[in-house]
């Protein structure tokens, strides 16, 4: 007798004989394994804001809506995780894909559950912070000194959708920039023979089908790769494909977690043919796919810059010349053009100090710098980039010695002369050498106590020599000062002041909001009863409109992420009038830049600082304002990094 209706039906006992499992609208059945789903997908990790997976070959990340041959019929692990989402949700639940495998690759990929946990995940990975490691296995063998090294070149699309190396740009692609993409691999050689090589890889960027593309065009297909071929063979022949799928995995995936910030790392070992296809053995003992101890086997150095690979994967000759990448991310010698010593401007800066423009120097840089570094009588200070040495002849009078260096012998000459007499009866006389900053241990200064660099860091190209050599120059427990213009507020040509001059701009009315009259709407009485007036840019005193008192100055920002190179003209005043300008180079580099190579060179910084102008404007309708302005959004940024005493 069926039951009746409304009652839930009884679950089948232990003698009951088990129902049918369900199987998805693609044929593929639920795994009683709660670890595996459909089509051999295996799940790594999960928890409520991530998911892990091991792909096989064969079946694509996820065909989203608008590509090509996307179908709800279409298997993909996309599929799969969402499925699994919600039937352990026990109802709706989303998944966001946050990378891609290609479909004839295998390994590790990472979906969010969340829509914060995706956030996080596609930063990590777009600032190039995630850990992705390869293994392939590519034809023929590398010669003994390219074993290991970099790829690198711009990647675009073509008609028939495969991407190609073309020429090269001048600056990085913007994140609106649909065109050309920088692509850098690095490889390293961990075994060869039977003219294949098994290779190790480690992507810096992560374009479309960027491993294979590379190492194609640089005459080592992957083994069993049919879309990449190299152009010298010849038509009609197919490609090597012993073991039947593209010889390429995803072995490595590492990443911080959403929301607890734990550094999570998980592997999977590749198929044991790759080893055999090069006549090796595979590792007596690989750890299964799942999360690995950081402790027990560190990472490699991924955060070293595209052309600077770590001394695991040392630099190789590029696929590109160095002319065609920004010189922020070059790693050979820096273009004749873009030199960044101050040399040819130092006339013009000796004038600018002795007309009393140094007041950002002497009222907010150097009183600070010495709060981060409190130096003492006798400890030894280097000051790199020094220029005219204010900040040398400051610590001197205060019993330090102190050595300043600088590139250019202008600059040193103007020093030596203002240090000529004691600051004060006793106190030592600073030094001062001429020398690269990028070359320190070359100029054997001896070993300091601290050391600073005062606005001078974002205009040194490459600057990771210049931090190794810092350090290298320290003693344990030395501090390393930096000050730079804050990156995020006063980066040259990607921000600026402004005005908003809205009716609108306020949310509340101010303590003393005026009475409604005429002229007013009665509904706002602090609004005055007119169309609201656009944003614009204008200076204070425009003639086309009439200052505002009660204007809000505001500070755009066009762009931050984003590394790249800008011309400052130095003397924009007689520049405008016909007069030759003064020219030198400024390179922008995002906080987390800056914070990585301190990192790397063995640093670990232990106060950050943010420092507003102390100028105060004309008085004006609008010199409240630009007051506010001026105390709430910060010119320059102090650090202050230590050489820990211990390793």
């Amino acid at each position: 007798m069926p039951e009746p209706r409304g009652k839930p039906a009884r679950k089948p006992g232990p003698r009951s004989s088990p129902r049918k499992r369900p199987h998805h609208r693609d044929g593929a059945p639920h795994r009683r394994d709660p670890a595996q789903l459909g089509f051999n997908v295996r799940i790594v990790f999960e928890d409520d804001e991530v998911i892990v997976v091991d792909k096989p070959p064969g079946i694509v990340t996820a065909l989203l809506p608008g590509e090509a041959g996307a179908s709800a019929d279409v298997p993909s692990v996309f599929g799969e995780v969402k499925r699994h989402a919600r039937a352990r949700k026990k109802g709706p639940a989303r998944v966001w894909v946050v990378h891609r495998l290609d479909k004839e690759a295998s390994g590790l990929l990472v979906f969010a559950k969340t829509e914060r946990a995706f956030a996080w995940l596609k930063e990590d990975f777009r600032a190039r912070r995630a850990h992705r490691l390869y293994l392939a296995v590519v034809e023929n063998e590398f010669p003994e000194n390219a074993a290991s090294g970099t790829l690198q070149g711009f990647l675009a699309e073509d008609d028939r959708g495969l991407m190609r190396t073309v020429p090269g740009r001048t600056t990085i692609a913007g994140p609106r920039d649909f065109g050309p993409q920088l692509a850098v691999t690095h490889y390293r050689v961990l075994h060869q023979s039977r003219a294949k090589a098994l290779v190790q890889v480690r992507l810096r960027t992560g374009r479309k089908n960027q491993i294979r593309v590379q190492m194609s065009e640089a005459g080592h297909p992957l083994v069993g790769d049919y879309r990449y071929r190299p152009r010298q063979e010849r038509p009609g022949t197919a490609p090597s494909d012993p073991i039947k799928r593209l010889c390429l995995h995803a072995t490595e995936l590492g990443f911080a977690h959403p929301s607890r910030g734990e550094t999570l790392r998980f592997r999977s070992p590749a198929p044991r043919e790759f080893w055999t296809l090069v006549g090796a053995q595979p590792p007596a003992i690989e750890p299964a796919s799942g999360a690995q101890s950081q402790d027990s086997d560190p990472w490699p150095e991924d955060n070293a810059e595209p052309a600077s690979p770590s001394a695991a994967f040392p630099a190789a000759p590029s696929s590109i010349s160095p002319g065609s990448i920004s010189p922020a991310h070059a790693s050979g010698p820096q273009d004749p053009a873009l030199s960044t010593s101050w040399d040819h401007v130092a006339r013009w800066y000796e004038e600018l100090l002795d007309r009393g423009r140094s007041d950002h120097q002497r009222d907010v840089i150097v009183p600070g710098t010495l709060r981060l570094l409190q130096p003492r009588a006798g400890a030894r200070i280097l000051d790199v980039a020094c220029g005219e040495g204010m900040l040398c002849r400051k610590l001197a009078s205060l019993g330090v010695e102190a050595v300043g260096v600088d590139a250019s012998p202008r600059l040193i000459d103007a020093a030596r002369a203002a240090s000529a007499a004691p600051p004060t009866p006793g106190a030592p006389r600073p030094r001062f050498e001429v020398g690269d900053a990028r070359a320190i241990g070359a100029l054997d200064l001896g070993t300091f106590d601290a050391a600073a660099c005062i606005m001078a860091l974002m205009n040194i190209d490459p600057v990771e020599p210049t931090l190794r050599g810092i350090a290298a120059s320290l003693k344990p427990g030395g501090s390393f000062v930096a000050v730079i213009l804050h990156p995020a507020f006063r980066a040259p040509g990607q921000t600026s002041w402004g005005w908003d001059e809205s009716d609108d701009r306020r949310t509340s009315p101010p303590r003393h909001a005026p009475r409604p009259g005429p002229g007013f709407d009665r509904n706002h009485p602090t609004r005055p009863a007119r169309a609201p007036d656009r944003l614009t840019r204008t200076p204070d005193r425009s003639t086309r409109n009439p200052p505002r008192s009660d204007a809000r100055q505001y500070r755009r920002v066009d762009g931050y992420l984003s590394p790249g190179q800008s011309p400052i003209i130095m003397n924009p005043g007689h520049a405008a009038h016909g007069k030759a300008p003064i020219t030198t180079w400024t390179f922008h580099r995002p906080l987390q830049f800056y914070f990585r190579a301190l990192a790397e060179a063995g640093f670990v910084v232990n106060a950050l600082e943010e420092w507003p102008s102390l100028r105060r404007s004309e008085p004006g309708p609008r010199a409240n304002d630009e007051h506010r302005a001026r105390r709430a959004i910060p010119l320059f940024l102090g650090l202050r990094a230590p050489r820990p005493a211990t390793p």
